[in-house]
């Protein structure tokens, strides 16, 4: 069986504040056993405002 592919949104909160837990977040995915991707042409969610 295929490992699940799972897209990681990381907000601009955690990358500028806490990239510690995006990096957390793919170990733990990895650790699961999926294989993680970040879309590199995501953009701010909007989230601060």
């Amino acid at each position: 069986m295929a490992s699940p592919r799972v897209a990681l949104f990381v907000t601009c909160l955690v990358d500028i504040h806490r990239p510690a837990v995006g990096f957390a977040a793919i170990r733990l995915l990895e650790e699961a056993g999926c294989r993680v991707e970040v879309p590199p042409a995501q953009t701010c969610c909007g989230q601060p405002a």
